[in-house]
């Protein structure tokens, strides 16, 4: 969505692509018949006669004749595309292609529900709500009424020209790194090369003096937590890395009519202009001014057993000349996205980073290519000891 054709929805009439939500679904502790009306909705777009994507726009009031009245919604009352994609799929008798975005416009909040083009007819495998197992919905003109589902004719029409539609269809692109909101092929980034004293030249950070009854200052040490005299030095480190690295996050989306299996992402950067790609895992901890021994490398390795590799988990490995990144995302059903770990990208000078690399699935004819760009702008800067015994809030 952007907001050129936002504002173009905003001056469309209700048809079988666009309807108009002045109030969000409720979802969230709703009853079966409550959450039954956005499974109505869903589905009666996914049957509908049309040939482009329809749109559920959440938060418009319909203005006859002019511009829908945009009144927005409260953005705590967003939906989860994750839980919503759970709860359609798992009641319909196939994967249904469609997602949930949070969009922001005039300032307001908005849901919007883009529900693709796909093979029909869908419907439900069992009762729920208000609806009907393997009633066929079907949205017609600017509304779906329950009380009159396809007839057996329409259903024969939905599979005409439908057949040897059995490839998968990606698309890959950065995404932002706190909210599930796409930003394209290519971004910008700031950073900072921060010089640092040498480590020889950085003092130690000694331990506190308790004040002796006849005046004397006697150093004491906590056994338990003891000074760590390395202190300034590891910030030296921390705030290198911070200035640095930048995160990175990406979102993989089925844009096609079917299901993809076995979903794996590989993508190289070359190593070359001083360019270091890297995970969370391996940046400097916040630094302390004292050890815990009860955070010890060794109690922080005491982690639970991983049983698999959830969807979006991010490897890094590297040879001589270029890191390689590979994203697992399991099975995308149609109009499924699934959201990257973040991981981090640092470069010495200003200049661009290609990120390139194919997509493989069980139902792709061949690897699909793919090419994102991050410019990343960075300002070379120099602290000196007294700067760096000064940075506070660690």
């Amino acid at each position: 969505m952007n907001n050129e054709l936002f504002e173009q929805l905003l001056y469309e009439e209700e048809n079988p692509s666009l309807d108009f939500k002045r109030d969000q679904y409720r979802f969230a502790r709703a009853t079966e018949d409550e959450k039954s009306e956005l499974l109505k909705d869903i589905l009666g777009f996914a049957n509908a006669w049309r040939r482009s994507d329809a749109y559920i726009l959440i938060g418009i009031e319909d203005a006859r004749g002019g511009r829908g009245i945009t009144s927005g919604i409260p953005e705590t009352e967003h939906l989860d595309d994750h839980s919503l994609q759970q709860f359609v799929n798992s009641l319909t008798n196939q994967p249904v292609r469609f997602h949930y975005e949070a969009y922001g416009f005039e300032g307001k909040q908005f849901g919007i529900i883009i529900i693709g083009e796909q093979i029909r007819p869908v419907y439900l495998k069992k009762d729920y709500g208000k609806l009907q197992k393997e009633k066929v919905y079907v949205r017609r003109g600017s509304s779906t009424d329950p009380t009159k589902p396809a007839t057996l004719e329409e259903i024969a029409q939905m599979r005409v020209g439908m057949s040897g539609q059995s490839a998968a269809e990606m698309q890959i692109e950065f995404a932002d790194n706190q909210r599930e909101t796409s930003l394209g092929k290519q971004i910008s980034l700031d950073a900072e090369f921060c010089s640092m004293p040498k480590a020889e030249d950085i003092p130690d950070l000694l331990p506190p003096r308790n004040q002796h009854p006849f005046g004397l200052g006697i150093a004491y040490e906590d056994p338990m937590c003891p000074t760590n005299r390395d202190y300034f030095r590891d910030i030296a480190g921390f705030e290198f890395s911070r200035r640095l690295y930048r995160p990175v996050r990406l979102v993989l989306a089925n844009i096609g009519k079917v299901a993809a299996n076995n979903v794996r992402v590989e993508m190289t950067v070359s190593t070359n202009c001083g360019i270091v790609v890297t995970s969370e895992s391996k940046l400097p901890d916040r630094p302390k001014q004292r050890h815990n021994r009860l955070d010890s490398p060794a109690f922080r390795a005491l982690k639970p057993v991983n049983l698999g590799k959830k969807p979006g988990e991010v490897t890094i490995s590297r040879d001589y000349d270029q890191f390689k990144i590979t994203i697992d995302c399991s099975h995308l059903q149609p109009g499924r996205r699934v959201w990257s770990d973040t991981f981090f990208i640092g470069r010495r000078k200003s200049g661009d980073v290609a990120l390139s690399g194919f997509v493989f699935a069980d139902n792709l004819p061949q690897p699909q290519e793919f090419a994102l760009v991050a410019a990343i702008a960075v300002t070379e800067t120099v602290l000196s000891i007294d700067e760096l015994c000064a940075l506070e809030n660690y």
